[in-house]
């Protein structure tokens, strides 16, 4: 588990979501950091969203504006209220002190995720892969759902937001072995085997090249030797 949450650290480094706070005066000195968590199931179907937005009241400001679609907003780290303000504006009382709050929304995410399982290369439902050994492949396929149209060379062309995607996995080496990825690294401290793969989804389609002649992967593959089988977490950062 602790090598797992140093990768994912080293992968939130990359960056979050940062926008723009305006306090009561109106001036955009004060700012908005937010983080997305997605609860997935086995096969990457979602099955819940949380959001944790923390604004940074930098100017000390006794009110803040902000604009969140969230629903079922709890404060999480004081007892300071907020009031709606239009359809999707709420002003927060904060005394000059930081927001911390967390959130829920149903909204299409901008990167779907599919995870698929093979048994001896037959293509396997995760629950009945459970207790099973022989060689197993997991597959993560990542579909980018943001893009703009864009005039490239005359022609209008879908320009996909550029994503970084990383998947990471803690292995017990009692259950696995010969562990391999298609694209990342495999770390083994003779007890586990931590798993970080990334893909970079929509980046192929961006530069319009051919995987033989540059790889850009929209997928992360795993195989191992498996002594029944059994699973714990996998995280994706993107």
């Amino acid at each position: 588990k602790k090598c797992l949450v140093v990768v994912l650290c080293i992968a939130l480094t990359v960056g979050s979501g940062v926008t723009m706070a305006y306090a009561d005066d109106g001036e955009d000195a004060n700012q908005k950091e937010e983080t997305v968590y997605v609860l997935a199931e086995s096969d990457g179907s979602v099955q819940k969203i949380i959001v944790i937005d923390w604004l940074k009241n930098l100017t000390g400001s006794q009110s803040l504006y902000d604009k969140s679609a969230l629903t079922d907003i709890e404060n999480l780290k004081g007892d300071e209220e907020c009031k709606n303000e239009g359809k999707s504006g709420k002003i927060w009382n904060a005394e000059g002190k930081d927001i911390y709050y967390r959130g829920s929304i149903k909204k299409e995410l901008p990167i779907n995720m599919e995870i698929s399982y093979k048994l001896d290369g037959k293509d396997i439902e995760p629950e009945e892969l459970v207790g099973k050994s022989g060689e197993v492949t997991i597959r993560f396929d990542y579909e980018n759902n943001l893009y703009e149209m864009a005039k490239v060379g005359g022609r209008t062309e879908k320009i996909y937001v550029p994503f970084a995607v990383l998947t990471g996995m803690v292995m017990d080496n009692d259950v696995f072995s010969n562990v391999e990825v298609s694209s990342g690294k495999v770390i083994n401290d003779g007890e586990r085997t931590v798993v970080a793969g990334m893909a970079l989804p929509g980046l192929a389609d961006n530069l319009n090249v051919d995987s033989s002649d540059l790889e850009l992967p929209d997928y992360v593959e795993v195989t191992a030797d498996v002594d029944k089988f059994e699973m714990t977490n996998t995280v994706t950062v993107a």
